[in-house]
C-alpha cells in the first residue's frame, strides 16, 4: 500500500481505540472515515505511482491557461504561462519570462526529493498560476480529507482526453478542517485519476473562495528532452542554494 494509505489507516485505528470509550457517536463518525479511506486508497495507490510514468500532459485551469507537464524519471517539468519549473537528478531550474522575451533561470543543486511539497507548490504557482494542482498536491488534499468527521465522499468516473478515470465527489468539508499544520485547505473538489495514475482533474473551490484546480487536455507517452534544459538563449544565473520559491 502507498504511504499516503497507511497513515490515513493509522489515523483511524487510533480513532477506533478510542471510540470504544466514546460512545456510538464516534464509532458512526470512525466507520464515516473507514469508508472514506477505503474510497480514496485505490486512487492514493495509482497517484503513488505516477511517478514512475514517461508521458508529456497538457492541462488547463479554468481561466483557459495551458501548462504542460513533462516526465522522464527522475526528471520533471512544469511549463506555464510565466515561465518553467524543471527538477532533474541534480539540478533544480527556476526560469522566468514569457516565450518571445527574456528569459532568466536560476540554476542550483537539488537532490532529488529535497524539495519540500511547500516549495514545490510556490515554485508551480509561480509560472503556472495559483490555481494549477499537481498530482502530490492533490494527493495530499485527498489524504487530509479522507480523516475529518462529516466529509462525504462519492465515487463516479469520466473519460477525460481519452483517459478512463475514476472519480470522486469530496464534500462537506467543515472550515474547521481548514485551520492547523495538516488542514485541508479546500471547501471541497472533484479528483479524476487515470487507470495509470495520471491526475486528469481536479476542480475545487479554496478556502478563499477562489477555483483551483485543472483539467487533462492532451497527453502522449513521448516526451522532448529539450523540456528538461532552459530555453535556448536564456541567461542562467548560477546559485549555491535554491530561490526561494514563489519570488
Amino acid at each position: 500500500m502507498h504511504r499516503a494509505g497507511s497513515r490515513i489507516l493509522a489515523v483511524v485505528l487510533a480513532s477506533a481505540l478510542g471510540a470504544g470509550a466514546l460512545g456510538c457517536g464516534l464509532l458512526n463518525q470512525v466507520k464515516q472515515t473507514v469508508d472514506n479511506v477505503s474510497a480514496i486508497t485505490d486512487l492514493a495507490d495509482r497517484m503513488g505511482k505516477s511517478g514512475n510514468l514517461t508521458f508529456t500532459a497538457e492541462y488547463k485551469t479554468d481561466d483557459g491557461t495551458a501548462t504542460t507537464v513533462v516526465q522522464q524519471p527522475p526528471k520533471a517539468a512544469y511549463i506555464g504561462k510565466d515561465g518553467r519549473f524543471i527538477l532533474t537528478e541534480d539540478t533544480l531550474l527556476v526560469c522566468t519570462g514569457k516565450t518571445g522575451q527574456k528569459v532568466v533561470c536560476q540554476k542550483s543543486a537539488v537532490q532529488t526529493g529535497q524539495l519540500s511539497s511547500a516549495d514545490q507548490a510556490a515554485y508551480l504557482s509561480a509560472v503556472a498560476g495559483g490555481g494549477f494542482i499537481n498530482t502530490e498536491m492533490a494527493l495530499a488534499l485527498m489524504t487530509a480529507a479522507a480523516v475529518v468527521p462529516g466529509v462525504k465522499i462519492a465515487k463516479n468516473s469520466a473519460t477525460i482526453a481519452g483517459q478512463k478515470s475514476d472519480c470522486l465527489d469530496v464534500t462537506g468539508i467543515p472550515q474547521d478542517a481548514n485551520a492547523g499544520p495538516n488542514d485541508v485547505s479546500a471547501k471541497e473538489f472533484h479528483v479524476c485519476v487515470a487507470e495509470s495514475g495520471l491526475l486528469t482533474r481536479f476542480k475545487g473551490v479554496g478556502t478563499d473562495d477562489k477555483a483551483i484546480g485543472v483539467e487533462l487536455s492532451k497527453y502522449s507517452e513521448k516526451v522532448d528532452a529539450q523540456a528538461f534544459v532552459a530555453p535556448k538563449g536564456a541567461q542562467i544565473v548560477q546559485s549555491s542554494a535554491p530561490p526561494v520559491a514563489g519570488k
